[in-house]
């Protein structure tokens, strides 16, 4: 197995020297760190991270260096510092560049930048003295690990979808948590019949939630009533030739339930029904169905049909805080479905 490479820019006014440096070559040959390019301003950095957005891992920035050409560099120039401070945050809303400020100039900058100018670097343990290279190294190997990460991408992707998953209770929260990284480290596909259980699982304690907030009616207990009391059918009236479109409910102990109107998204009630249908056979839970799920995953060896169920269940887990908040709010009042008794 190859080892990882760890793809750098480096912006100091004395790039050339650091260029040239045996020491910092030799440790960074050591720890495949490669400099992609040297950089001696602000603004031939960002140029440069514009050029190899797609390759670069992190950034190193000198603390006294130049926003653009000069033909001295003062002492107290912080310049580039403060430009590449300002656009940070703009590359790090597409994806995650560590920045890692490595300066003989510690003191001077805590007294010269007093009003946050710092914040980043020192909250993320990535302020450096320089000279203390191997410190430079390990910690830009170590961030950029842990980047890359199936954690840190899980929590980064899904956090707002744990939350929600968390106001059910902890358990729920950590549930989900749990899932989305077992999906995400199942590279072999071979843990189908386990997947398709969890979530099956999670889309159970969903449903008990509703029952519970009287958003669905207290006699669903199985997923699937659950599909079938969201059921939406359309068909072509044949007197009028209109075509309807309705709930078709479910009928329990003689009464038929149907959810009021605009509960449940149409998208949504349309998905349910196949979702658990696939999510019983997937989980070996469902007799009769023989739609060969989680051979199908296995043998394909293919994430996506799991995946569009579990996005489907995030997405049920949505709809449903977005209901509680509502609820909540008193823009719903409950029950939040009609019941009619069934004429003998």
């Amino acid at each position: 197995m190859s080892a990882n490479v760890y793809n750098v820019i480096w912006a100091d006014d004395e790039c050339a020297t650091l260029e040239k440096d045996g020491t910092i070559r030799k440790l960074f040959d050591e720890k495949n760190i490669e400099v992609l390019k040297y950089v001696p301003t602000s603004e031939a950095l960002k140029d440069a991270i514009e050029c190899y957005k797609d390759k670069i891992d992190a950034v190193i920035v000198d603390g006294n260096f130049p926003k653009g050409d000069v033909e001295y560099v003062e002492s107290d120039d912080i310049s580039g510092l403060i430009h590449t401070i300002s656009f940070i945050e703009l590359y790090n809303s597409k994806r995650d560049i560590p920045f890692f400020l490595y300066t003989a100039k510690k003191g001077f900058l805590d007294n010269k930048c007093k009003n946050g100018e710092l914040d980043y670097f020192i909250k993320l343990d990535r302020y450096i003295q320089k000279g203390n290279v191997r410190d430079l190294v390990e910690k830009i190997i170590e961030d950029v690990d842990h980047i890359h990460s199936v954690e840190f991408m899980v929590k980064k992707k899904y956090q707002y979808l744990i939350d929600i998953a968390s106001k059910i209770n902890v358990q729920c929260g950590e549930n989900l948590h749990q899932l989305l990284l077992d999906e995400a480290r199942d590279k072999n596909f071979n843990r189908s019949i386990d997947l398709f259980n969890q979530l099956r699982g999670f889309l159970e304690r969903i449903m008990e939630e509703c029952r519970s907030n009287y958003i669905i009616p207290q006699t669903i207990k199985t997923l699937n009533n659950f599909k079938n009391f969201y059921t939406y059918i359309s068909y072509r009236d044949s007197r009028t030739s209109e075509l309807v479109r309705k709930w078709k409910g479910v009928t329990l102990n003689g009464i038929q339930y149907k959810p009021k109107d605009d509960i449940m998204p149409i998208p949504l009630g349309y998905s349910v029904e196949k979702l658990v249908d696939i999510l019983q056979d997937g989980s070996h839970k469902s007799v009769g169905l023989n739609l060969n799920v989680s051979e199908y995953t296995i043998n394909a060896k293919s994430p996506f049909l799991f995946r569009a169920c579990l996005y489907l269940v995030m997405d049920i887990l949505r709809w449903y805080n977005e209901i509680i908040e509502k609820l909540q709010n008193q823009d719903l009042n409950p029950p939040l479905y009609e019941s009619n008794p069934i004429s003998r």
